[in-house]
């Protein structure tokens, strides 16, 4: 998945009609979009305007234990030093036998952002409000309920938490719908080749999970702090999973040459992948392997109330509308998106892509 840009956004609190504008500087900062990676495949070719980049392509593949260290999606680490392994996070795939192929990528970027809207939603919890991020095609926003129910500290924490899994995890379901839409992070780089990858979401999923278990534990952790509690729970889940070495997962994507990417063509074509997952749901079983390991996040809180009456993601009508041009008029029509809409924008793309693909 390309890079894309997310700056520090603030906070509007609605408390009895007074509009209370809150700086989230004193907050942890928004991770600074996402990582720079990971089309499916390996030793993938570029090429700017139609021109080919000579000596340039991007290995992609992994092992387990040379994923290097954790660090929080800042923006410190730029574009060239992530695609080449030398930075202090080297991201990829990775094989493994029961999750099919783990992107690295997404999972940290998930993480991040549930990390870092936890410590904007636990000051919120039953308070309306809206977290406002940067446009990607629309405006996205987490929009947070009001409710007068009584809660104990641990209830409102694990509310806090479910709340920001659930809501990062939506943060990379709209990511995918974008990208599919013609997103553009960088400029002149299209990121068509990496919507709805096979390996994506279930990774995003992931990293949701795994920041989750993390901040249920140890609400209170720097980004330091998380960062190392994010490096030991994501070896352990690697190893739970059975990551395969680096030699395999080249061999596995390989042999997927023609069925899940094309080797013959560069990015950002979007037909370097051949094979998508246009499937959104919080339960998701891997592509790639049989019987694998299902993933789910929650719809209810721990007390019991559905987690939309606490919470919603909405992609709200922005300057780029014309990228939905295509689209019926049943969602061309909303200036609203929610997560409701998602699978229908999703089944869209799909009928488009067999149409084309199938000539």
């Amino acid at each position: 998945m390309m890079v894309s840009s997310v700056k520090l956004f603030g906070r509007r609190l609605f408390l009895g009609g007074l509009l209370l504008s809150v700086s989230s500087t004193v907050f942890a900062n928004a991770p600074v979009g996402v990582r720079p990676c990971c089309a499916f495949g390996k030793d993938l070719k570029a090429q700017v305007g139609g021109v080919p980049v000579p000596f340039f392509s991007v290995g992609n593949v992994l092992d387990a234990k040379g994923v290097g260290n954790h660090k929080y999606n800042d923006g410190s680490q730029g574009i060239s030093s992530s695609l080449l392994g030398i930075g202090e996070e080297h991201n990829g795939l990775i094989f493994t036998q029961k999750g099919g192929f783990i992107d690295t990528a997404h999972v940290r970027d998930t993480a991040d952002f549930t990390y870092y809207l936890f410590s904007e939603i636990r000051h919120l919890v039953g308070i309306e409000a809206e977290i406002t991020l940067p446009t990607e095609l629309r405006d996205r926003v987490i929009v947070s309920k009001r409710n007068a129910a009584q809660l104990k500290a641990q209830e409102k924490n694990d509310i806090a938490v479910d709340i920001a899994g659930v809501m990062a995890f939506r943060l990379a379901q709209w990511h995918e719908i974008a990208q599919w839409f013609g997103l553009v992070s960088v400029a002149g780089f299209k990121e068509l080749a990496s919507a709805y990858s096979p390996e994506d979401l279930y990774s995003n999923m992931l990293g949701a999970k795994l920041a989750m278990s993390i901040l249920r534990k140890t609400p209170d952790l720097s980004l330091v702090e998380f960062g190392k509690a994010m490096d030991i729970a994501f070896a352990e889940r690697l190893s739970a999973l059975g990551a395969m070495p680096e030699n395999e997962t080249s061999k596995r994507i390989e042999a997927l040459d023609g069925k899940w990417w094309d080797s013959s063509k560069r990015l950002p074509d979007k037909w370097v992948l051949l094979h998508r997952d246009y499937h959104l749901a919080l339960s998701l079983a891997p592509n790639g392997v049989d019987g694998g390991e299902v993933q789910s996040l929650p719809t209810e809180l721990v007390n019991g109330n559905v987690l939309s009456d606490w919470a919603q993601f909405e992609v709200r009508a922005a300057r780029e509308e014309k990228a939905f041009v295509a689209l019926p008029d049943s969602l061309k029509s909303k200036t609203v998106w929610t997560e409701a809409d998602f699978q229908s924008l999703a089944d869209f793309a799909q009928m488009q892509d067999t149409k084309v693909y199938s000539r």
